[in-house]
């Protein structure tokens, strides 16, 4: 077994897969300048490089869907490039510390529930799946089968979100 210090599921939400047919398009800076805009956080963010061009993924809460659409569709770059897969949640296992054995073991556990990943991401600190939602509980079950929890924990689910906002500053103009 391997060992880990914590295990969080997030609130459900909205998975984003943004495609671009070249190398050099502006569609990356554009979709962040308009999540940015638009005070919406990308709590799962991911960007590949191919020779076909870029393909961004990312997750959004789900109650921003329809906002995002309707955002996307009006930005001549990003028309059209979206596709949307409503649903969605994070299983995140912390610390990886890089270890690849915990991501082998993981992805398998995974795999042999009958989970459907769409997306995973690691760092140092952490190793991040993208579920289904409804089915959040059920892989934090498996991993809990296959790893052992440091004393006294269990796996939880992220009680707040953070939004954005505008602050304005004491004596201040804005």
């Amino acid at each position: 077994m391997v060992g880990i210090n914590g295990l969080k599921m997030s609130e459900e939400l909205c998975l984003v897969r943004l495609r671009a047919t070249s190398r050099g398009s502006n569609l990356m800076p554009a979709f962040c300048n308009l999540l940015a805009g638009s005070q919406v956080n990308i709590p799962f963010l991911s960007a590949e490089y191919r020779a076909g061009g870029i393909q961004t993924i990312c997750c959004v809460d789900a109650a921003h869907q329809p906002m995002l659409k309707r955002l996307l569709n009006a930005a001549p770059v990003l028309q059209e490039r979206a596709e949307y897969t409503a649903g969605v949640g994070l299983l995140t296992l912390f610390p990886h510390q890089s270890r690849l054995k915990l991501f082998g073991l993981s992805l398998r556990t995974l795999a042999q529930a009958g989970l459907r990943i769409y997306a995973t991401a690691s760092s140092v600190g952490a190793l991040t799946y993208v579920l289904d939602y409804a089915r959040l509980d059920q892989a934090a079950a498996a991993i809990q089968a296959c790893c052992k929890l440091s004393r006294n924990h269990a796996p939880f689910k992220a009680e707040f979100a953070v939004a954005q906002g505008t602050k304005r500053r004491p004596g201040g103009k804005g």
